[in-house]
């Protein structure tokens, strides 16, 4: 049986040795450090607010759409300063395309990461629950 040339199987490399989604790997990593750097050095818009931090970056197959995951503390700042950021993805955009050599630059869609929040309350409730065990232990 013959295997036409443009075949893939999962365990495939390309040609230059490298495992299919490596190039979408790079691209997220470089997409979280130019935003991250564009953060911090300051958004003029006065709805970004309180400390964001990119989480991730999730791409489409197509390389076309960039889903941005950022945290915000404290939380509550968080809706308001999503709002800020997504209005601010063309001065994101071409932070990227001067800072990149990307043939196309992918459209930016920001979201609130709210793991960190959660895994924060889940460690707090398994504290409060080990304190309560070790209290209810009598003394020898």
């Amino acid at each position: 049986m013959h295997r036409s040339s443009d075949h893939r199987s999962p365990g495939r490399r390309d040609a230059g040795g490298r495992a299919p989604g490596h190039r979408a790997a790079q691209v997220a990593s470089l997409l979280q450090r130019i935003v991250q750097g564009e953060i911090q050095r300051g958004i003029a818009d006065p709805r970004v607010r309180g400390l964001v931090t990119v989480l991730g970056v999730d791409l489409s197959q197509d390389l076309e759409d960039a889903t941005v995951r950022v945290s915000v503390l404290p939380g509550e700042l968080g809706p308001l300063t999503v709002q800020g950021l997504s209005h601010a993805s063309a001065h994101f955009r071409r932070a990227v395309r001067e800072g990149a050599r990307l043939r196309q630059v992918p459209r930016l869609r920001f979201e609130l990461d709210e793991s960190l929040k959660r895994a924060a309350a889940l460690d707090a409730a398994v504290r409060a629950a080990t304190e309560k065990t070790d209290d209810d232990e009598p003394n020898p």
